[in-house]
């Protein structure tokens, strides 16, 4: 009788021990199966490009700047537009005059009358695409956002095509995470989310806005190379209560 209590107790301890043991197991085997994935945080960002060529005159001063839609990002030297403007200006004058001198011709015909006046309305609208021209000189922001980077400063020449500088929209934030083929089914277009970064305590709502329809090999960027060589679709979702809290390029981790 004597030796009861301390098999009860070892017992009772096994007992304690085996409940707390299976309850980590359990909270642990439900985290690591819980749909969703990591990605990094993004934005919407647009390539501001000049349609003209010329020598920068002004540009951001520095990144990280908070622009408008129609703010003036970029002037572009306006000198060779407006003698382009003035070229184009004489081309109407002298088609005009051309065209009076017809008419005023004794013996003119019909065809002749509408030779000269095609001349007219084609220097008319060369006239007006040079002075288009000069209003792209003026280089502005097409949406409301932050200048995220500058390619170009005063002083360089603009060219068409080229990166003057990029602009991010931090209200459209979105992050992609890639889910397991066998999981993927479970996915849907609009389907609610939390995301949770290291650097902000706050929790933030997400909902599934694009699900990749072929599987890729998930990227060498993810974790382990058992990891690499699953077959995952990609999901991209957008952050509904972003603030300026979240920073584009934070890794952070969705549930669905």
């Amino acid at each position: 009788m004597k030796r009861i209590f301390p098999i009860v107790a070892v017992v009772a301890v096994l007992a304690v021990a085996g409940y707390f043991g299976w309850t980590w197991y359990s909270g642990t085997t439900a985290s690591a199966s819980a749909l969703g994935g990591s990605g990094t945080i993004e934005t919407d960002q647009i390539a501001i490009t000049p349609q003209t060529s010329g020598r920068i005159l002004t540009a951001p001063s520095e990144e990280g700047v908070p622009v408008k839609k129609g703010d003036v990002l970029y002037t572009l030297d306006p000198a060779l537009l407006a003698l382009q403007v003035n070229q184009a200006q004489a081309g109407v004058d002298a088609a005009k005059a051309n065209l009076k001198t017809v008419k005023d011709k004794s013996g003119h015909t019909s065809a002749d009358v509408a030779a000269s006046q095609a001349g007219v309305d084609q220097a008319q609208v060369a006239l007006k695409m040079a002075k288009l021209q000069v209003g792209y000189a003026t280089v502005t922001s097409p949406i409301d956002g932050v200048v995220a980077s500058i390619a170009a400063r005063a002083g360089e020449n603009a060219v068409p095509g080229s990166t003057l500088a990029v602009v991010s929209n931090p209200a459209s934030m979105t992050v992609t995470i890639f889910v397991a083929e066998s999981e993927i089914g479970q996915v849907k277009i609009g389907q609610k989310g939390t995301l949770t970064t290291d650097s902000v305590t706050k929790t933030y709502d997400c909902e599934v806005v694009f699900i990749a329809t072929q599987a890729e090999f998930t990227p060498a960027s993810i974790e382990t190379k058992d990891q690499r060589v699953k077959l995952v679709y990609q999901v991209k979702l957008r952050i509904t209560d972003a603030d300026a809290s979240l920073k584009p390029g934070m890794p952070a981790d969705v549930v669905l």
